[in-house]
């Protein structure tokens, strides 16, 4: 064994394939923890490797001990030579070309994303969460669709400014959640009693006047799925924005401070709306504290579907933990309604079937002392 680890301590070859069988599992660990390696990596690791080789071949024709060994070595030498050139200059040559940038124009919260340029017969632009100047994010997050032409949109000419016909938001996974055409649209606000404020108004100027993408929204009132008044002055609703699938839709979140002349998003971002089963229902019990209690698609037992929470506004929402008792014998347990608060206390109806029992639904009243992230039950409701 000694002998062996002698005789290849010193060898250039061994050196380079352990380089690229570490290179590998960093990747696939980074890969696991939803990263991507920056071009400079895979490009160092292609001179390292062609280097590599090239070196290792130099050494071993050094060490032939005859010259017909030493005449095979050198033309194995030219012709990978040649071959790991050329493939490295093609690799590199046709990387998209890498920008990082401070913030994407429809996502405000100037945080730096890295932009890819894709362009051949048509251009788009794909941003992905930057981390370093080694790793950027593996799932793609927006996309910008420019159409037709092969150019890369960050090298601006004489001022031009290429204009984006389509932007597609994607979730953490890379689903894609939502599609917006045409940025530069007219954006018209309305009062509460339908009387226009603000007429062509272009898209861009209305993203620097707004902080966190909360744009003027010109919701149609056949979208308004649910609206509460807080205090006359302060108003929140829920806003319809389009379906995804046959039974799915995406909504967000609205507030006013003017008594409804104008409505803002409370989202931080398209790829934070939120996705809905049709059918699912809203209720607010202050500025702050909300819910979504959504059914679930047909035919898959609700699985889909759930009783969440809000506690900041609409920003987010999770799912709340209803606590099982041990006096219920029945495993399900169904949500009927939205919480209410009563004698100051946050309180849902949740009932259970036992196609066994007349009646089938047994009510129970459930409470909750934490703003309903957790509920317990209370009583039966006769």
């Amino acid at each position: 064994m000694k002998e062996i680890i002698n005789k290849y301590k010193f060898n250039i070859f061994i050196y380079t394939i352990i380089y690229l069988v570490i290179f590998i599992i960093i990747k696939l660990i980074i890969n696991a923890c939803g990263m991507e390696f920056m071009h400079c990596v895979y490009i160092f690791s292609i001179c390292i490797t062609i280097l590599g080789f090239v070196a290792g071949m130099v050494q071993a024709m050094i060490r032939a001990n005859d010259r017909s060994t030493k005449i095979c070595i050198a033309i194995c030498l030219a012709c990978i030579t040649f071959f790991l050139a050329i493939f490295g200059a093609f690799y590199i040559a046709f990387l998209p070309p890498e920008h990082i940038v401070e913030e994407h124009a429809l996502k405000k919260d100037k945080k730096q994303m890295v932009g890819y340029v894709r362009a051949f017969l048509s251009t788009r632009v794909d941003y992905y969460d930057y981390y370093n100047i080694l790793v950027r994010g593996k799932y793609r997050l927006i996309e910008d669709d420019y159409g037709k032409g092969g150019f890369d949109p960050f090298e601006e000419k004489l001022g031009y400014k290429h204009e984006v016909l389509e932007t597609r938001y994607y979730d953490k996974k890379g689903k894609l959640i939502h599609t917006h055409n045409n940025i530069k649209q007219n954006v018209t606000v309305i009062d509460s009693d339908n009387n226009i404020l603000n007429g062509n108004t272009n898209y861009e100027s209305d993203i620097k006047d707004y902080d966190s993408n909360k744009l003027p929204s010109n919701v149609p009132k056949e979208d308004i799925l649910y609206e509460k008044d807080i205090n006359g002055t302060k108003k929140i609703r829920v806003a319809y924005l389009e379906s995804i699938l046959a039974q799915r839709s995406i909504v967000r979140i609205e507030k006013t401070e003017d008594s409804g002349k104008t409505w803002f998003s409370v989202h931080d971002g398209y790829e934070n709306y939120i996705q809905i089963d049709n059918g699912a229902e809203f209720v607010f019990i202050d500025e702050n504290i909300g819910f979504i209690n959504d059914p679930g698609l047909a035919g898959t037992d609700g699985e889909n579907g759930g009783l969440r929470v809000t506690i900041n506004g609409g920003k987010t929402f999770k799912n709340v933990n209803i606590i099982h008792p041990r006096n219920i014998e029945e495993r399900n347990l169904f949500v009927k309604g939205v919480p209410y608060e009563e004698n100051g206390e946050l309180k849902v109806k949740i009932y259970t079937i036992n196609h066994n029992k007349d009646p089938e639904k047994t009510y129970y009243e459930f409470i909750s002392k934490d703003k309903g992230r957790n509920w317990e039950c209370n009583k039966i409701i006769k």
